[in-house]
């Protein structure tokens, strides 16, 4: 008894107190309470107008926004080709020779290193400075007048690999997997096949408006 009684005269007792929390913050600047019950009571009363809207400005509606003009804007800019021709990829092959490109390269080559070049040294002669062959490449293709493919230019050590890559190219058949019309048959194509003909009487121009009229018959069937 004596324990029990020494025991809770140390525990004591603790009361839990509540206070109410002041307003005054909250309602300093006006009642929020009587604000949200007129909004409730009188919500029938605004009015919205069904026009107004956000207006989002972009490239097109902003009013600072200036339409691009060449004349005014870039002044005097021209786009000049840079090729002294221009050969189609699928016209190399019957356009380009290999004197032709012999003779690209030599000239080429005077003007991007200051000397002359033969074919006896096209193996021999290094392209180790890449300043000297980008200068030396974009020199042939102004010649030549198509592109050179830019891993050739980049495994053309010596003019002779160049020289190689570009007979290749020159006597390779075209074609393009992006451009549906790049096949390009031929009757030796067809030697071995004696049910098959090849009609090579109407010129490239002459097939094309052929297989334009044919075309349009299929899509009208």
């Amino acid at each position: 008894m004596i324990s029990r009684r020494l025991l809770s005269k140390s525990l004591g007792t603790r009361a839990f107190v509540s206070t109410p929390r002041s307003l005054f913050l909250q309602n300093i600047f006006g009642s929020k309470d009587s604000k949200t019950k007129d909004l409730i009571e009188k919500q029938d009363e605004y009015a919205v107008d069904p026009n107004s809207k956000i207006l989002v400005l972009n490239e097109k509606n902003s009013p600072s926004h200036k339409p691009f003009d060449p004349e005014t804007d870039i002044p005097g800019f021209q786009i000049t080709q840079w090729k002294e021709k221009v050969v189609r990829p699928q016209d190399i092959e019957a356009s380009v020779t290999k004197e032709m490109v012999a003779d690209a390269i030599n000239k080429a080559f005077e003007e991007s290193h200051g000397s002359a070049i033969s074919a006896e040294q096209y193996s021999s002669t290094t392209l180790g400075d890449l300043q000297k062959r980008f200068a030396f490449t974009k020199l042939v293709q102004q010649k030549l007048g198509f592109d050179i493919k830019d891993h050739t230019i980049s495994r053309s050590h010596d003019v002779g690999y160049l020289y190689n890559s570009l007979q290749k190219q020159i006597t390779h058949r075209w074609s393009s997997e992006r451009n549906p019309n790049a096949i390009v048959l031929r009757p030796e194509d067809f030697e071995e096949q004696p049910n098959v003909y090849l009609n090579t009487e109407h010129s490239e121009q002459e097939q094309e408006k052929i297989f334009e009229d044919l075309k349009k018959q299929a899509l009208a069937n």
